[in-house]
């Protein structure tokens, strides 16, 4: 009788090479793909669907880029933070890179009391399809404001402002006879009907503007989202991968056809 904690024998060999090298890296790969089960298609935040990378939502930082966090509520559009601004996502067109934002603070009511900002990458204004407006707080009264802009009445914490003006883009205005001076974005087409009177103050700011980002890696995500892959960050978010359907993690893009599409690996920066 053999010893009970005795090699294999030789016919129970090539059944162990076989689990050996087969069964136990699969397993690994699985175990390693885990975090990124939930990264294998698009997402839905509030009122928004077929969301992908590079926004990322519900604190699944894995699944997107720095910078593209999406707060999600039922029910609602999502909200994304921007240079200490935060601006509602009315629309978002992945195949062309461009949002359409609203300012929060705007959009629940607030008097507009800062610039809009939005000066540095991955996100910046349209060259086309937005008008900026000059609004003046707290004015004094002078005929010449007065003809040549729309005045609205806006309510802050401290009650109302009063003789408070918007000033088009071709006419600079009397900053010397305001308190306060910004300046907010619009659509063109908002604009046009603030001009003729036609929409409100705040129905023209609450329409938005045109937004557009880019990031490193668009190129190999779009070589991977065609390979019928996701773009990923590692986890140590020095690399973006593209997660296959196998679930494998790669640095290039997913098989097709038994063969490896073209090489193409970006760095992350932040």
């Amino acid at each position: 009788m053999a010893p009970e904690n005795s090699p294999p024998s030789l016919i129970q060999l090539p059944t162990f090479i076989f689990f050996f090298f087969t069964v136990l890296p699969r397993t690994h790969s699985r175990d390693h793909s885990l975090p990124y089960g939930d990264c294998r298609s698009s997402f839905e935040c509030g009122i928004m669907k077929e969301i992908s990378y590079p926004f990322w939502g519900n604190q699944q930082s894995h699944c997107g880029r720095q910078g593209f966090e999406l707060q999600c509520q039922p029910h609602e559009y999502p909200v994304i933070n921007m240079e200490n601004q935060t601006f509602i996502v009315l629309e978002i067109e992945q195949n062309s890179q461009w949002m359409k934002l609203a300012r929060s603070d705007i959009w629940n009511g607030t008097c507009p009391l800062l610039d809009t900002q939005l000066n540095h990458p991955p996100f910046s204004f349209s060259a086309t399809g937005i008008r900026n407006l000059s609004i003046f707080h707290s004015c004094q009264v002078v005929s010449t404001i007065s003809e040549q802009a729309y005045n609205f009445s806006c309510t802050n914490k401290n009650g109302s402002i009063g003789y408070d003006y918007v000033l088009w883009e071709a006419f600079t205005g009397p900053a010397k006879l305001c308190y306060l001076k910004f300046t907010v974005p619009v659509l063109i087409t908002a604009y046009d009907q603030l001009v003729y009177r036609s929409l409100t103050l705040k129905e023209a700011l609450n329409e938005g503007f045109i937004a557009v980002y880019h990031f490193e890696e668009e190129e190999f995500c779009r070589k991977c989202r065609t390979s019928r892959g996701t773009c990923v960050r590692s986890m140590n978010a020095t690399q973006v991968l593209c997660f296959c359907d196998n679930g494998r993690l790669q640095k290039t893009p997913c098989l097709k056809h038994g063969k490896s599409l073209p090489f193409c690996l970006s760095a992350v920066r932040s």
